[in-house]
Order: C-alpha cells, then structure tokens, then sequence
C-alpha cells in the first residue's frame, strides 16, 4: 500500500494526469511559499575554501544523471585526486564520514548512504560524506585531493564552478505540487548548463528488474520482462526479496550496494555518459584560473 501511495505522488510530481490536478491545486500555495524561500536561499556572498569546487547540481528532485555524470568526470580526470563530497542520504550515522580515501572504503553502505557508496564502489576517488558541507570540503582538502566534486551544491555559499543539469518535466512546478527542486529561473546562478548529454546503457540478460532509485519507469525503455520497483533510497529487506532467490535480478549501481548482501544473482545495468566538450573546456579553463 505505501508502495502504491508512493508511486502516484511519484508519478504527480514528474508524469501528472487529470485525477492528479486536485492535489497539484491543493499543493500549489505551498509551492510558492517554497519558490520565495529559495530564492532568498542563494547566498550573495561566496567563501573562498582554498581548493577547486567543482558543483555537479540540478533543479529537479533526483534522476537527472548526477551521479553517472560525477563518475564519468572522475573517470575523465583519472590522473587527478579527486574527492567527492555528498550529504549521504539516508544514511544511517550522523557528522562527517571518510566513506572512502584514496586506497579504500572504509565504512558500510548503512552509514554512507546508497549514492556515496556507488561513487566509493565504482571509482577511484576518495568519497566524504557530511551535512555541513564546508566541514567535507576542508576535510578533503586536508587529504590532499586536487579538487572537491560537490553533489548538489547548486545553492551552498562557496566560490565554486557551478555546473547545472537541466531536465524538463511536465509538471511545471516546485515541490510540493511539482517536481522542480528550484524554480526555472535560478538556472541564472549557474556557469554552465547542460541541457542533454549522450547516455550508453548496457542492459545484462535476466528474469526481474528490481530497483528503488527516483523516477524507476524511465528504465522501461531498456527493458521488457517482469520488474518490481520500490521508492527512492528503499532499504531492502529480505522479506521484499526472498521470492526472488532463484532468479537473476538486474539492478542499478545504486540499488546494487545495497541488494549485494543478499543471497542473490545480480547483475547491474552499466550506465556510460559522454561528457560534453563545453563541460572539459569549462573545467579545465576553471582549474587552470583557479592555479
């Protein structure tokens, strides 16, 4: 049931239908009590923290390609040590976390959360997870790393490159009533907005698709066969699972740190982005300004 009520407010913030209007309505004031609150949000003064920031951010609420985006930068910039500092989402610990240095992780996914432990899992670069995200930056720096990814640091008080993904939805407005996390025009904050970039997707062979990342039907264009989908960041539990033991289960990267603990046949969908040229030039003419 609390599937079912979490995938129709799901569906009204991104895909809305006609029986969605009267919640959208009923919402609507809310949302733009929100929109004014985060345009006060945007600091009119930035802190120079002494290191490159480089700010991978977007305006909806989640399923923009962050994460493959961060991945591919780390994987493009191979020769750099690089640091990745997050929230840590629905982690289970609180305060700064080394999730990851530069040789190993050093914590579960529980006290990382799901989107640190794939960047930890699937690169080379150290990960840190921190509410107060100055305190993950200057702790990153103190690692020696030659510049800081921040996740979704679109609105933090920092001199930094501010680099924005921009996904249009079809329902209009901010949360509550919609799904934009910033109203349009905040895109004005941003030094670089990336609109579309190329996405290579290889789907493994296998029986059920099991996933709980944000949006999860938009990897029905990929595949065909039998699916369950759970709610964003879900903490599996044996109990949603067992019935699938004897299948082979293809799963995201994000679900997988999470689902490897269960005795189970997984096998993870590779997600591949092709960086747009004006995002390497953006970088690097940022990187060598900052020297």
């Amino acid at each position: 049931m609390k599937n079912k009520i979490y995938s129709f407010f799901e569906e009204m913030l991104f895909y809305p239908k006609w029986y969605h209007l009267p919640f959208i309505l009923i919402l609507l004031p809310f949302s733009f009590i929100y929109m004014i609150i985060m345009h006060f949000k945007f600091p009119k003064k930035l802190e120079n923290l002494g290191i490159p920031i480089i700010s991978v951010g977007n305006i909806i609420i989640g399923g923009s390609g962050k994460t493959p985006l961060t991945k591919a930068l780390i994987n493009y910039y191979k020769d750099k040590k690089i640091a990745v500092v997050l929230r840590g989402y629905k982690r289970k610990s609180k305060g700064l976390v080394v999730v990851k240095n530069f040789e190993k992780i050093l914590v579960d996914v529980d006290k990382s959360g799901d989107e640190a432990m794939e960047i930890a899992s699937f690169t080379n670069a150290a990960v840190i997870v921190s509410e107060d995200r100055k305190k993950g930056i200057l702790k990153a720096k103190e690692m020696g790393a030659d510049f800081v990814i921040l996740d979704d640091g679109f609105d933090k008080p920092f001199e930094k490159l501010n680099i924005v993904i921009d996904k249009k939805i079809k329902n209009p407005f901010t949360i509550p009533a919609g799904g934009y996390r910033y109203p349009r025009v905040a895109l004005r904050f941003a030094d670089l907005i990336i609109n579309e970039f190329q996405r290579e997707v290889k789907v493994p062979n296998g029986d059920i698709l099991i996933s709980g990342i944000s949006n999860p039907k938009r990897l029905l264009k990929f595949w065909k066969k039998d699916y369950k989908f759970f709610p964003d960041h879900y903490e599996y539990k044996w109990e949603d699972l067992k019935e699938f033991k004897d299948k082979i289960i293809v799963t995201t990267p994000k679900d997988y740190v999470k689902l490897k603990k269960f005795p189970l046949n997984l096998k993870i969908i590779e997600l591949n982005v092709k960086i747009p040229k004006s995002l390497i030039n953006k970088i690097d003419e940022y990187l060598i300004k900052f020297q």
